[in-house]
């Protein structure tokens, strides 16, 4: 992307979301999902993404929660969420993003979203430098909807998340 149009978009972002996009990207963007947007379907059609490359990823250091933070319903619904927790991991999707897409994506997250920089290592081991997202407050932790819970589950199972933690997402407890 042009270092000028680069800014504007910066700008917009700090503007609309409160967040500060780093100063230069690298091109293109590792971005790791752990929510919802590992799913497909939702993240190419809803999201209008198209990524050049998509891989099974862990995270190490945080777990899974759902945080009364923010989605379509704030307080009642519980989007997904990462802590810090040391020796414990996430899975998701790591996508590969040209800068046009990470600059969409990042203006579509929600203000309650922070950055996290971290090495993220793939189901070969590699490790690659990888942006995500967590909720920059404590919040309390709540209970992701039915229809939220089946998109994580949709996607940990087309997405062939290892089975270990496709069984703790069957185990979450959708609210009622």
């Amino acid at each position: 992307m042009n270092p000028l149009l680069w800014s504007l978009v910066r700008q917009l972002i700090r503007l609309r979301r409160g967040r500060q996009p780093p100063a230069s990207l690298q091109e293109p963007v590792w971005y790791f999902a752990y929510g919802s947007n590992m799913n497909e379907r939702l993240f190419r059609k809803r999201r209008h993404m198209v990524w050049q490359d998509a891989r099974v990823a862990r995270l190490d250091g945080y777990r899974l929660v759902f945080s009364r933070a923010g989605g379509r319903y704030p307080g009642l619904s519980a989007p997904a969420n990462i802590v810090e927790a040391p020796g414990e991991s996430v899975y998701g999707v790591l996508y590969l993003l040209p800068p046009r897409k990470f600059a969409r994506l990042d203006n579509s997250e929600g203000k309650q979203y922070a950055y996290v920089w971290a090495d993220v290592e793939d189901a070969g081991g590699q490790r690659t430098p990888a942006m995500t997202y967590k909720v920059a407050d404590t919040v309390p932790e709540g209970q992701p909807s039915q229809q939220y819970l089946d998109l994580l589950r949709e996607a940990a199972h087309q997405r062939g998340l290892p089975a270990n933690y496709r069984a703790f997402l069957d185990r979450v407890e959708a609210r009622e």
